[in-house]
């Protein structure tokens, strides 16, 4: 084993010593440690006299130390040590060795009382000593055994774990050696994570089998501490308990610290605006079997299963990188050029083209502009939201964007002084297919010398080079054109959501069964065979005689995800009743059919947590823990027809609302405002625009702007546009 150790330093040493001459530049963080300096300096001469990799792995830290600072210092107390460890020892004694078969038939119900005990004395622990907006320096306040340790222990575990990664310095000091990911503070050593976590995770050099074993532990964590009350944060302690006032950006720190001192190469990446929402997104990145770097939201996802659940609506992306970068804004703005705050930074690294398709954009002005930067926005709720930058070349009057993605909506901006100013008009570079000449995402970590450099001529994309044409690309871009009008039927004023399209389509194959004994005997009178609507609609039934109990039930075992049902019949048959929920209305010709029905009220039963909410009349609350709901009626009753509501966002148009329309024309202008009266609106002699946003005046707040193409809504990013196919 030695031997073994030996051969892969004297390797990695030699790779490193191959490839870098670089020397790091300590002295400007020693001048700013004050009276710290001594502690930096023990480290330096610790590993002076070590071999290369580990004297210049103190170097890098070092000389990066006057970019980093923790935001908030948070110091968790010895209570909260000692009730994380209760937790960790209920983890091995009840789920670390439980087979997978049978965790899914494990009865929560039987540890109620010890849950509510622990939340009980959760509840009654003292607040963490916690200084807020500190902003502490790391220069200024981390010890010499702090960096020694973190640094013996990055290149000790580096050799000793066995994940696929190259053995070179430019990723090791990256993807394992820093000592924090952000601007959390590190309250434990490296010793202490790598100590705290060995004996619960899975001790294997597969990273799916480690990675899973995380998202088990963390998930249990949160169930044993279900009823805790968080009011206040606990450092890396915020990974065991239930979301609160956090994110994804504290639950990314925080995991890739404990990965890295589990050897997991792991580091930090985000969108500053996804696509389909006004959110920004956080997340983990590590190699997989085959050494492409995949993203993962941890502690809830893993490899392979972020990009479906949300990185895929990722606008550009950047790595938050511990070392400094040089070709970003912050060292190719002017004198006193103003940077975005997202740019203000030398820590960051563009890698966008890991998870799109990218070209290299030559964009033409004729601006006469001082700025060595534009940048490029994304829509973010009526305001641009800065995401991306180009190179200003003055002397060929064009703006160089590199990784742009494709099917993108960017709005290219410059500043004058601190006010944003429109350089070109918003685009798309518009692909209907995969580019055959450039890699799919998660496909390779390096960017491809294939990337295509394009420019615009007269509206049309053409190569940089040759200004042949690309045919398989299209340049579309906003260009209100108010001398012609058109009409706008809108039944939506946001896309629909793709996790509650998921939950419909698990609907297919439900029934509807009935019976007299709520034991046993039951009757099929319905299977929904098709996926259900975001909207409330009616099923008939086959329904022979009438019945006392009526269970609807999914076919695969899913919650119900119903948010709204109701059972009709022609007369009450000795049960309460009242008036049927109106059908939507989505057209003006609509013949609305005389209602000769009753709703039957009956007593909810209850099948599991939330049932009950399938029928509390309130659409915004939603069966979903429960694969089945029930209602019993008073007398049996020949229920003829169902009505139900699956779980949605209530994103149509709502009647009784007000909504104005805008239109987009260097800028957002104001057209009319209705009332909605059924569930559509009919806007007439609008300005032909490129791009709406419908506003809803009387509540809600998820808006998103839309093309209107062959009387149809398309929602910008979400829907494949017809004329461009």
């Amino acid at each position: 084993m030695k031997k073994n150790r030996l051969s892969i330093l004297v390797i990695f040493t030699l790779v490193y010593s191959c490839n870098h001459s670089s020397i790091y530049n300590t002295k400007e963080t020693l001048e700013l440690a004050g009276e710290n300096r001594v502690e930096l300096e023990k480290v330096l001469n610790y590993f002076r006299d070590s071999n290369k990799v580990a004297y210049e792995s103190a170097c890098f830290l070092i000389e990066n130390m006057k970019y980093h600072k923790s935001k908030d210092m948070i110091i968790p107390d010895s209570s909260h040590i000692d009730y994380f460890k209760r937790t960790d020892s209920l983890y091995r004694a009840i789920f670390q060795h439980m087979p997978s078969h049978v965790l899914e038939s494990f009865k929560e119900e039987d540890y109620a009382a010890l849950r509510k005990e622990l939340g009980e004395e959760f509840n009654r622990l003292p607040q963490a000593q916690i200084t807020y907006n500190i902003n502490l320096p790391d220069a200024q306040n981390l010890s010499a055994l702090f960096l020694i340790d973190n640094i013996k222990q990055a290149l000790d575990i580096w050799h000793k774990k066995n994940y696929k990664y190259p053995d070179d310095f430019d990723f090791f000091k990256e993807f394992i050696l820093p000592y924090r990911t952000t601007d959390e503070y590190p309250h434990m050593t490296r010793t202490d994570l790598h100590n705290h976590f060995y004996n619960l995770l899975k001790n294997t050099d597969n990273i799916y089998e480690v990675l899973d074993c995380y998202k088990r532990f963390f998930s249990k964590c949160r169930w044993f501490n279900a009823y805790s009350n968080a009011q206040f944060h606990l450092g890396m302690y915020d990974l065991y308990l239930p979301r609160f006032k956090m994110d994804c950006h504290n639950m990314t720190n925080w995991s890739c610290d404990v990965f890295r001192a589990q050897g997991i190469p792991s580091v930090y990446e985000f969108t500053p605006q996804l696509t389909d929402q006004v959110n920004r997104h956080f997340w983990c990145v590590s190699p997989d079997s085959a050494g492409i770097l995949q993203p993962y939201s941890a502690p809830y996802t893993s490899l392979g299963e972020e990009w479906k659940n949300g990185t895929c609506k990722a606008g550009k992306v950047y790595r938050r990188t511990f070392g400094s970068q040089k070709n970003i804004p912050f060292y190719l703005a002017g004198e006193n050029e103003f940077i975005p705050p997202l740019f203000d930074t030398p820590l960051l690294n563009d890698q966008t083209y890991r998870y799109h398709q990218t070209v290299t954009l030559h964009l033409p002005f004729n601006e006469k502009l001082s700025n060595n930067l534009a940048y490029l926005c994304m829509w973010a709720n009526g305001e641009l939201s800065v995401v991306g930058w180009g190179k200003i070349n003055h002397q060929k009057k064009e703006i160089v964007y590199e990784q742009v993605p494709l099917n993108i909506l960017f709005f290219p901006v410059y500043f004058d002084d601190r006010t944003m100013l429109d350089i070109a008009r918003p685009f798309i570079i518009y692909a209907n297919m995969p580019l055959k000449d450039i890699p799919l995402p998660f496909t390779t970590n390096i960017p491809s010398r294939k990337s295509k450099d394009v420019t615009i001529i007269q509206e049309n994309i053409v190569n940089y080079n040759d200004y042949s044409p690309i045919k398989e690309l299209k340049y579309i871009t906003l260009n209100c054109d108010t001398t012609f009008y058109s009409n706008l039927h809108l039944l939506r004023k946001y896309p629909v959501k793709q996790n509650l399209k998921m939950f419909r389509q698990l609907l297919e194959g439900a029934v509807l069964l009935a019976s007299n004994d709520r034991q046993g005997g039951f009757d099929t009178l319905l299977t929904i065979k098709e996926t259900p609507q975001p909207y409330l609609q009616e099923y008939k039934l086959t329904n022979p005689k009438p019945y006392r109990f009526y269970r609807f039930s999914t076919s695969n075992g899913q919650p119900v995800n119903i948010a709204h049902m109701e059972f009709l019949a022609s007369s009450p048959q000795g049960n309460p009743y009242s008036n049927p929920t109106p059908l939507p209305i989505f057209h003006k010709n609509y013949k609305k059919k005389k209602e000769s029905l009753i709703r039957i009220e009956g007593n909810p039963q209850n099948t599991g947590r939330n049932s009950e909410y399938a029928f509390d009349k309130n659409i915004f609350t939603y069966a979903d823990a429960t694969s089945s709901i029930e209602m019993e009626f008073r007398h049996p009753v020949q229920i003829e027809y169902i009505r139900l509501l699956p779980r949605n966002a209530n994103n149509m148009i709502v009647p009784g609302n007000n909504y104005m329309l805008m239109y987009y024309d260097k800028g957002w202008k104001k057209f009319r405002t209705l009332y909605a009266e059924h569930n559509y609106l009919d806007f007439e002699h609008v300005p032909k625009a490129t791009l709406y946003w419908l506003k809803n005046l009387t509540e809600g707040k998820e808006e998103f702007p839309f093309f209107y193409i062959n009387d149809k809504q398309y929602f910008l990013h979400v829907d494949k546009l017809p004329d461009c196919e």
